[in-house]
């Protein structure tokens, strides 16, 4: 590859000769690396970020973070209840997973889950005053931490930028890949 200007084959074939398929790997990382330096940068600072705040919830309240973010989406809602299918979705998190941190958080007293209305399979999840209160007493370190770790590092104009970019890379219809 001169210059690392040609264009790396999509894959080896079977049965290829193995300094061939070498070849074809170093330019196909070095394209991958050069071409999502930004993406790999959002992401290790999104987990940088993410992690400081999981730290502090646990530190401060003995909460982990995705349990206070299950007590948002319920304190957020007029009945203070989803149907767990619902708080799934917007956890964006694996039926099983919600279902085994939702039997967690009954166990600690923050939520309730009960049948469904008239619907026998469907799973209610209702904050609790326990939950309530957890979220409470949170709520003010974590805003004072996310203004340090984000918000508080940004300029209004940043602020405007970010909010615009974000707003271009919302999920819409689905890409398909061609």
């Amino acid at each position: 590859m001169a210059g690392g200007s040609e264009r790396p084959r999509a894959a080896c074939a079977p049965g290829g000769r193995a300094r061939e398929c070498a070849v074809d790997l170093e330019g196909a990382v070095a394209r991958l690396r050069h071409e999502t330096t930004l993406w790999r940068t959002f992401l290790g600072t999104h987990r940088q970020i993410v992690e400081r705040l999981a730290g502090q919830m646990l530190a401060d309240h003995r909460l982990p973070l995705e349990w206070f973010d299950v007590l948002v989406h319920l304190a957020d809602v007029p009945d203070r209840s989803l149907r767990q299918r619902e708080l799934r979705d917007r956890l964006l998190l694996s039926e099983s997973g919600v279902s085994r941190m939702l039997a967690r958080m009954a166990d600690a007293g923050l939520v309730e889950r009960r049948t469904a209305g008239g619907d026998r399979r469907g799973v209610e999840v209702a904050l609790t005053e326990a939950g309530e209160g957890a979220l409470a007493s949170a709520v003010e370190s974590h805003l004072a931490l996310v203004g340090t770790l984000f918000t508080g590092r940004l300029t209004v104009t940043d602020r405007v930028a970010l909010e615009h970019i974000l707003a271009k890379l919302a999920p819409g219809p689905e890409v398909h890949s061609r």
